[in-house]
C-alpha cells in the first residue's frame, strides 16, 4: 500500500471529492484526519475509514480561521505522532453574474478557497518540516485556468491556488516537501447533481474532448499519486483532470450559447 503507516489530513472530507480522497488514502494504508465544517458528513466519512481498518480523526474546522486550523493540525500531529500528507480540498462556490457579486460573497469565497488553502498548507508544512518530508496536494479547478461564467470569485480563488502552489513548492522544497495541485473539470458530485439543471447535466459533458463527467474516484486516484513517494520529482505543477475541458476551451461553448439566445430574443 503506497501510504502504509502514513498520516494524511483531508480538508472538506465529508463528501464528494474530499470523501473519495480520504477513503482512498485509508485504503492505501494511511491514518486519516478529516477536517470539515459539517460534523455529520465528516463523522460518516470517519466511520468508513474505521471500517477500512485505519485510524480516523474528526476535526470540525472552518479553514478560513487560521488559529482554528493551526490548532487542528497540531492536534492531529500530536494524536498520530506524524504528518505526511495534506490534501486541501475544502471549498465553497456561489454563482453570480459579475455585476451581481456582493463584497461579502467575494470575500467569503477568497477566505475559504484561497486563504484556507494557505493556512492549512502553512500549518501542515511547519509540522512536515520537522521530519524533512511531506506531500501537499491542493484542489484547484479548471475555473482557475480558463475564464468561468458566473464564477468570478470562485475562479479567482482557484487561480490563486495555482499561484500559491508554485510559490509554496519553491519555498518548501528544501524541507523535503512537494506541493502540487489538481484542477478538476466537471466531476459528478452530489453538489453538482443538485445544483445543475437537467439540460446542463445533459449538455455539459459534450463540451470536452471526453464526452462524460469525471468521477470522484478519478480525482482521488490522481491525488493518491501526488501524495505518494512516486511523485517525488514533481512539484509546483497543476494537473488538469478535466476530460479535455481546458484544451477545448469549454466555457466558450456556453458563452456562445448565451449570445445566440440573447440575439434571438432581440
Amino acid at each position: 500500500m503506497v501510504l502504509e503507516d502514513q498520516v494524511a489530513i483531508v480538508t472538506g472530507g465529508g463528501q464528494g471529492i474530499g470523501k473519495a480522497i480520504a477513503l482512498r488514502c485509508a485504503r492505501e494504508g494511511a491514518d486519516v484526519a478529516v477536517l470539515d465544517v459539517n460534523e455529520d458528513t465528516a463523522e460518516a466519512t470517519t466511520r468508513e475509514i474505521f471500517d477500512v481498518g485505519r485510524r480516523a480523526l474528526l476535526k470540525v474546522v472552518d479553514v478560513s480561521e487560521p488559529e482554528a486550523v493551526r490548532t487542528a493540525v497540531d492536534e492531529v500531529a500530536e494524536e498520530f505522532e506524524r504528518l505526511d500528507v495534506l490534501v486541501n480540498n475544502a471549498g465553497i462556490e456561489k454563482r453570480a453574474g459579475f455585476l451581481e457579486i456582493t463584497p461579502e460573497d467575494w470575500q467569503r469565497q477568497l477566505d475559504v478557497n484561497l486563504s484556507g488553502t494557505f493556512y492549512c498548507t502553512q500549518a501542515a508544512a511547519r509540522e512536515m518540516s520537522k521530519r524533512g518530508y511531506g506531500r501537499i496536494v491542493n484542489i484547484s479547478s479548471v475555473a482557475g485556468l480558463i475564464g468561468p461564467i458566473d464564477l468570478a470569485a470562485y475562479g479567482t480563488a482557484k487561480a490563486g491556488i495555482v499561484g500559491l502552489t508554485r510559490a509554496a513548492a519553491l519555498d518548501l522544497a528544501d524541507y523535503g516537501i512537494t506541493v502540487n495541485a489538481i484542477a478538476p473539470g466537471p466531476i459528478e458530485t452530489e453538489l453538482m447533481l443538485g445544483a445543475w439543471t437537467a439540460e446542463a447535466l445533459r449538455e455539459r459533458p459534450q463540451h470536452g474532448a471526453i464526452a462524460r463527467f469525471g468521477t470522484v474516484e478519478e480525482i482521488a486516484h490522481t491525488a493518491l499519486f501526488l501524495a505518494s513517494q512516486d511523485s517525488g520529482f514533481i512539484t509546483g505543477t497543476t494537473l488538469s483532470v478535466d476530460g479535455g475541458a481546458v484544451a477545448a476551451g469549454a466555457y466558450m461553448v456556453e458563452k456562445y450559447r448565451r449570445r445566440k439566445a440573447a440575439s434571438a430574443e432581440r
